[in-house]
């Protein structure tokens, strides 16, 4: 079956796409400046991050961005399937005094911040990925990720062109998504269409693939 539309390279461009996604973890530790978790999702350094704890009936919502990652092991899934499983380490926005308390160290007077290791403690990981895009269409685009996405699903993501600094907000649906081997890592080439462009924005688009096409 031949594609609805032409495909145009990004090679020596750089563009990309954030998308926001959800998945359940395991938080490792926490002070008031900064959390530890386990993610079957890998969040690189950078990374926007947003984690819910649930603690004595009620929810604490903390912010941050990923500092550092790392491969911790392999966790079996749902389905007894083997899956990959990372650590990472998340610098708080704004320091949390209010759940956390301080140790006074002895003899000087100052404090320090306190590290609570809470091991196998369940969260809720909403975190922004930028996602590069390697092609384009007036029907969507091809992006490589560090993270699997399952097709059919929606996703509310920002497009970077590089016509103008501010991107555009628009609703992308995933139609497929490839496992590729990159310099040893493993990555995934995402599938996305665009759902319900407006005029604007379908016409950005347009006006972007026909300067690519005359290159």
């Amino acid at each position: 079956m031949r594609r609805r539309y032409k495909r145009i390279s990004m090679k020596g461009i750089h563009v990309r796409v954030e998308t926001v996604s959800e998945t359940k973890a395991e938080l490792s530790d926490l002070s008031n400046e900064g959390i530890g978790l386990k993610s079957p999702m890998r969040l690189t350094p950078g990374c926007p991050c947003m984690v819910s704890i649930g603690t004595n009936g009620s929810l604490m919502i903390l912010r941050g961005t990923t500092v550092w990652e790392r491969f911790a092991g392999w966790s079996m899934g749902p389905r007894g399937q083997a899956g990959p499983l990372f650590s990472a380490g998340i610098r708080l926005d704004e320091p949390h005094n209010n759940i956390m308390s301080t140790a006074c160290v002895a003899g000087n007077g100052r404090t320090r911040p306190v590290r609570i290791y809470a091991p196998d403690m369940k969260i809720l990981l909403s975190f922004t990925e930028s996602l590069t895009v390697l092609n384009i269409s007036y029907g969507g685009l091809l992006a490589e990720s560090w993270n699997p996405l399952e097709p059919g699903t929606e996703n509310d993501t920002r497009l970077f062109l590089p016509d103008r600094p501010e991107p555009f907000k628009c609703l992308m649906r995933v139609t497929s998504c490839q496992s590729v081997k990159h310099d040893g890592d493993r990555k995934y080439h995402i599938g996305f269409e665009f759902v319900d462009l407006d005029r604007e924005q379908a016409e950005r688009i347009r006006a972007f693939i026909r300067v690519r096409s005359a290159v």
